[in-house]
């Protein structure tokens, strides 16, 4: 491994590797019609009338979690949670086998949530409650907690905990992988500056890196790496070891968008961390954005086919997938 921040090979099988970010209660409601034919007023100022609205488990560090461990990797989410987790979510947890060592309960009401609003497009609107907020010992309890992960990923979160997460994981010498992801609306400048800084591996969709480039402008040149993901268009990237390139996404029949970018990002850690170069962890990423995408919810899919579906898709089974991977 190249030092805090990269991500690339280890030399332990299945690798352990800690998540920051989010668990949190997904409603996601479907519109019938399509969000650019809606009239425009002044203002938002719309009511419109839904065609149907599921609860379901989410949050972006468990959704990420919930792939890697389907994909054979030992995935530990580190989350605050309110007092409602025990309602439902730790059911569900300990269902899924996923270690809940990093979950944190804490005197509050709720965890954190998510109203999706989905179009027929598959555009979407989305409104986060983001739980119990920052508290000054997170970065205390993750140092304790992540020494000795193989890797990590920082999952979209409140920027104050995402820059403390990522200090803390350089702090205990843990390489880590930043998904600043849709909480991007609410970084600073200074804020975004920093966490930049403190991360050599970075990705994000396209809305996210136009936001984050008006933010930091060419301090994003001094990663290491940048993958940014452009939905049915595929994904780009820039690595200075590997260069540039791009690939294309996976044909999949479109039963929900939701979580399919956290899917993308198990596959592509799963697939680096087994040692592909990068554009085959883009690849795998495309594999299992698709697995999700096909399927309601954001932990509801398999990845029992992963091999088969990344030999239908690109034509070849590459070393690190053929030896015993998935």
């Amino acid at each position: 491994m190249t030092g805090a921040g990269a991500i690339s090979q280890v030399a332990v099988d299945p690798p352990s590797i800690v998540v920051t970010g989010t668990l949190a209660i997904d409603y996601v409601a479907a519109y019938p019609g399509t969000f650019s034919g809606l009239p425009r007023y002044p203002g938002i100022n719309l009511a419109v009338q839904l065609g149907s609205i599921e609860r379901r488990f989410g949050g972006c560090a468990m959704n990420i979690a919930y792939t890697l461990q389907l994909l054979g990797n030992t995935p530990a989410p580190f989350v605050y949670v309110g007092r409602d987790f025990h309602n439902e979510y730790a059911l569900h947890l300990a269902a899924s086998g996923l270690d809940a060592s990093g979950v944190h309960v804490l005197d509050a009401p709720h965890s954190a949530h998510a109203f999706i609003f989905t179009d027929a497009e598959g555009n979407q609107f989305t409104g986060f409650f983001g739980g119990p907020g920052p508290t000054a010992e997170f970065g205390i309890e993750l140092r304790r907690y992540a020494a000795g992960f193989d890797q990590g990923i920082l999952a979209p979160d409140l920027p104050a905990n995402m820059i403390t997460a990522a200090a803390a994981l350089r702090d205990v010498g843990v390489p880590f992988l930043t998904d600043p992801g849709q909480n991007l609306t609410d970084f600073g400048a200074d804020d975004a500056a920093e966490l930049v800084g403190l991360s050599t591996a970075l990705i994000v969709n396209e809305f996210e890196y136009t936001r984050l480039r008006d933010l930091v402008g060419v301090r994003l040149d001094r990663l290491d790496l940048l993958v940014v993901t452009e939905g049915e268009r595929g994904a780009r990237w820039h690595s200075k070891t590997e260069g540039d390139g791009r690939e294309h996404a996976v044909a999949a029949r479109i039963v929900d968008p939701t979580g399919c970018g956290d899917g993308f990002r198990g596959g592509f850690v799963h697939a680096r961390l087994r040692g592909s170069s990068v554009a085959e962890a883009v690849r795998a990423g495309a594999v299992t954005a698709a697995l999700v995408l096909e399927t309601a919810g954001t932990q509801t899919h398999r990845c029992d086919g992963f091999a088969e579906r990344y030999h239908g898709a690109w034509g070849n089974v590459p070393d690190w997938l053929s030896d015993g991977a998935r």
